[in-house]
């Protein structure tokens, strides 16, 4: 991208080329004069790359000085674990009951002492961008075109702190800015609310200049420096001169703040403490919380604790995360998460045979993604239950194509309209693993697949490794003899006679199995290839007769419940698990079961804990 000097500014075309140029230059670069000159364009690189980063504030107060979470709290630790299911659901095993109950141990025997990780600059995630704009500029932005979020150990969240954004990849975000951008000014209602206030045009707006200060906090999420605010009033100012129009110089204010990388990335490096260790400031501390919780910006309130230093003890945000909870926007903690963890993003991309499934239609993909997250939501909020319930729960969340599909009766739904309704509870489905969120996503155009659901759960749900195939394996099954039926269940029985195929596909098949009941879009049947489905398998050893059994099973083994605090907050504090995080990990599981098993509990005490505040140098 070429570097425009103020006086080659004579189209908008240009003037956003300008205001985008100046912005990822000031901001990663620190050379950028008054006209625009600076550094490369390009956007921070991975923690350690080079490149100046996003200048952190150091106004509010300091960070959280200690762990809020249950530390010291033992696996013996009750506290009516597990006693609350979703409604009409199978009850999930009381804390200190037999068996391979979720209370039995913690996650690492022999834990290693904690120790932070290296701080990183995080690239707003595909969601995170769009509730971002909607939330400061209330217009939904088109994520389609963007470069790929990074899906590194399995969530977007984590890969935010290892990509880097390409030329291509800069432009595409700047045109969805442009566009939300332009929405609003164009729109006189929309301009006044945005601004407070009408712009002049005059070389020192004071509405422009309070615009910045104000909106930029928001977009920022810190106050902006003094020549940061005198940078972006220069370009307005210009815009208003050249474009003939004061309302150019709002629009092209936004614009210079939203294309900037103080926007785009999340810059987690914290500042030395009292006692030289870092710790996030206060800004970054707000702005984690209320990705964690909201997956979108902080609003004004958030913001305000930040500077007044109220987030600099672990009682001012438990105070934070819970206000943040109990919003409009608190249910997003689980739904984000839960889309991340169920790696819900593949269903809108995938293809059906259209000859097998004509029902697969785009709203169906969009109801099924839905479906997954406000059940996993529905079951930590509304119901406040045993997270481990959402494996046995009969909610479902449809539109009409997607209540035909579970059997249910549409009503007057239609594909844009949705209800929460509940399965029979004698059916042949409960849980979102018997959703069509994880069936039709872990198959293929044509047919489920055993294995691919059985692999995800594996490491998933259950945090073990499925090693992959050695180099040169034939993993295709053998079809069936001219004349002769097999089921899927017998074609895998062959090719595990194989010694390479078999250690491999011994961890996967006998988890996958279970789901045979359901094709390759989550549809109920009872036979394959015209031969009765066999649906059994085992869960850890323990055998089970289908997909239900499979889901009440699951709801009590503590791998599955020790493994989902592993994910929840590998996925909150940003990256891969690693020995350091050991200790942390078995308080947070500790005090998850102590208190039932709440999805609340949880989110409180990673919030609260020295994990989530503190920060090493970047390596």
């Amino acid at each position: 991208m070429k570097k425009v000097s103020r006086t080659e500014l004579r189209h908008p075309t240009e003037l956003a080329v300008c205001c985008c140029a100046l912005a990822f230059a000031f901001a990663c670069s620190g050379t950028v004069d008054a006209d625009g000159q600076g550094g490369a364009l390009g956007g921070p690189a991975a923690a350690g790359g080079s490149g100046g980063t996003p200048t952190s504030s150091s106004q509010g107060g300091s960070p959280v000085t200690g762990p809020g979470n249950a530390t010291g709290a033992t696996a013996s630790a009750q506290g009516g674990a597990g006693a609350v299911s979703s409604a009409g659901a199978p009850p999930v095993p009381a804390a200190g009951s037999s068996g391979s109950s979720p209370t039995a141990g913690l996650p690492f025997p022999q834990p290693a002492p904690f120790e932070p990780a290296p701080g990183l600059l995080r690239r707003l995630t595909h969601t995170q961008f769009r509730n971002s704009i909607r939330d400061l500029l209330g217009v939904t932005v088109d994520t389609t075109d963007l470069q790929e979020d990074d899906w590194t150990g399995g969530f977007a969240a984590i890969g935010a702190g290892i990509l880097s954004t390409s030329e291509d990849g800069v432009m595409a975000f700047q045109a969805q800015v442009e566009a939300a951008v332009n929405a609003v000014i164009s729109d006189d209602a929309k301009r006044q609310a945005l601004l407070g206030c009408t712009p002049s045009g005059a070389a020192n707006d004071a509405c422009i200049q309070g615009f910045v200060q104000s909106f930029g906090l928001r977009a920022w999420r810190r106050p902006l420096e003094a020549a940061e605010v005198e940078r972006i009033v220069a370009v307005a100012s210009k815009a208003a001169t050249e474009l003939g129009s004061a309302n150019e110089a709002a629009r092209w204010a936004a614009i210079a703040l939203l294309n900037s990388p103080n926007f785009l990335y999340r810059p987690e490096l914290g500042a030395a403490g009292a006692n030289g260790a870092l710790r996030f400031t206060g800004f970054e501390l707000a702005s984690r919380l209320a990705y964690l919780i909201w997956n979108s910006t902080p609003d004004e309130a958030l913001l305000e604790q930040a500077s007044s230093g109220a987030l600099a003890s672990a009682d001012g945000v438990r105070a934070a995360v819970t206000a943040l909870l109990d919003s409009p926007n608190g249910r997003e903690a689980m739904a984000a998460f839960a889309e991340e963890y169920m790696q819900l993003h593949k269903v809108l991309s995938q293809a059906k045979d259209p000859s097998l499934y004509p029902e697969y239609t785009p709203t169906l993909q969009v109801a099924i993604v839905r479906d997954t997250r406000e059940t996993w939501a529905s079951v930590a909020f509304d119901d406040g239950a045993n997270t481990l319930s959402v494996f046995t729960t009969p909610k479902v969340v449809v539109n009409s194509e997607l209540a035909k599909l579970y059997g249910l009766d549409p009503g007057s739904l239609t594909p844009t309209t949705f209800e929460t309704r509940s399965l029979p509870l004698d059916g042949n489905r409960l849980g979102v693993m018997s959703k069509p969120g994880f069936l039709s996503q872990w198959s293929n155009q044509q047919e489920g697949s055993p294995t691919l659901r059985g692999k995800f759960m594996r490491e998933a749900l259950m945090c073990l490794t499925v090693p992959p195939p050695p180099e040169g394996t034939n993993t295709k099954l053998d079809e069936a003899p001219p004349g002769t039926h097999l089921t899927k269940r017998m074609k895998l029985e062959k090719h595990r006679e194989d010694p390479t195929c078999a250690g491999c596909h011994s961890l996967m098949d006998p988890l996958g199995l279970p789901f045979e009941n359901f094709d390759a879009i989550g549809r109920y049947r009872t036979l394959d290839d015209t031969l009765p489905v066999d649906a059994s398998g085992d869960f850890n050893g323990k055998p089970v007769a289908n997909a239900r059994e499979l889901g009440e099973v699951m709801a009590a083994d503590a791998s599955v419940a020790q493994c989902f605090v592993r994910k929840y907050y590998s996925y909150a504090v940003g990256h891969r698990e690693r020995a350091g995080d050991q200790s942390v990990i078995n308080d947070l599981y500790a005090s998850f079961q102590g208190s039932g098993f709440k999805f609340r509990q949880l989110v409180q005490d990673v919030a609260t804990s020295e994990a989530f505040s503190t920060v090493a140098p970047q390596l």
